[in-house]
């Protein structure tokens, strides 16, 4: 242990710089933890992690509303969760994510039609 209570960590191109740790603790509040990935050179998941040790949180996070649940419950059964996800203005995931939470399903009728549907082939690449 050094005299300020830090572990001594093995140092290295991936180590944390006072630096970095800075612009870390400046920015990622405001939560573009992509950008603040792309000005360290880092993995995001390495930002995430880090700022996860260090006990940080973002100001920003989108709560769902209790007009946006009751209206989530209402439609998520026979809609298409992309076209749920653009409406809420969130990705698919968070989506998905309410809706287990919350116990919903996709209804029968609507996997079946699902199903039915053509599929949209992907390119291979080469």
């Amino acid at each position: 242990m050094t005299n300020n209570g830090e572990k001594n960590l093995i140092s290295g191109p991936w180590s944390w710089t006072k630096d970095d740790i800075k612009l870390l603790k400046r920015l990622y509040p405001r939560g573009n933890t992509k950008m603040i990935a792309e000005k360290l050179c880092r993995p995001l998941t390495a930002v995430r992690q880090k700022a996860y040790d260090m006990g940080m949180k973002t100001d920003i996070y989108n709560y769902w509303t209790e007009d946006e649940l009751k209206l989530l419950s209402k439609l998520y059964a026979d809609t298409i969760t992309d076209e749920l996800a653009e409406r809420f203005g969130r990705s698919a995931g968070s989506v998905k994510t309410k809706a287990r939470q919350l116990g919903l399903k996709k209804s029968q009728s609507f996997l079946k039609a699902i199903k039915s549907r053509p599929r949209r082939r992907r390119k291979k690449t080469t």
